[in-house]
């Protein structure tokens, strides 16, 4: 496992994967079937986002569903406050589960679909995997940046990437695209940031 962890942090993870793939025996929120499984497509995949988060950032983590990053980044930076937005009840309650198991306190659970009108407040990081479009989380996240926000948003092709990247405006945000190599399938963290 990753040497940045302290041995607290790498039992937490186990512990993570442990209940995860336990509870997925009779509720079914992901279609991981073994701990290496996981660990290969979840956590080794959520790993880069670690490095962005600075001590006491304040990070949205837009549908976390089974965890993924923001349990990692919980776990990880126990002094960054992270929020979960999920608006499915069933992993919420698996979620709730995670954090009093493992005794996250800067973790907390929105059960919410998030709406551009949303009062969830300002963040310093959003985050998110396999959410949704760049343009569509930067649309519905409006009310919840400040000048010095950023997003980090795990994607796959930089194809891809390159085509949801053609509606973002340009003169407002600037973006890097960054090749994961650690996977097996083409991976990249894209970084949005103010420009003005």
């Amino acid at each position: 496992m990753h040497d940045s962890f302290t041995t607290e942090q790498k039992k937490k993870i186990i512990r993570f994967i442990n209940l995860a793939l336990t509870f997925n025996k009779t509720h079914n929120i992901f279609s991981r079937k073994s701990h290496d499984e996981v660990y290969e497509k979840d956590i080794l995949d959520c790993l880069p986002l670690i490095k962005f988060l600075k001590k006491n950032d304040n990070v949205l983590d837009l549908g976390t569903g089974g965890g993924f990053p923001g349990i990692l980044l919980s776990i990880a930076k126990p002094s960054s406050h992270i929020n979960l937005l999920e608006k499915n009840k069933k992993k919420c309650y698996f979620l709730k589960i995670v954090i009093d198991e493992l005794k996250l306190k800067n973790t907390r659970i929105v059960n919410k679909t998030i709406s551009k009108q949303n009062t969830l407040g300002k963040f310093d990081i959003i985050t998110a995997r396999a959410f949704a479009s760049i343009q569509k989380i930067i649309n519905l996240t409006k009310n919840n940046t400040h000048q010095n926000s950023k997003y980090i948003l795990l994607k796959g092709k930089k194809l891809n990437i390159k085509n949801e990247l053609k509606d973002i405006d340009k003169n407002k945000l600037r973006y890097e695209i960054i090749k994961q190599e650690a996977t097996t399938r083409e991976r990249n963290i894209v970084l949005i940031e103010n420009d003005e």
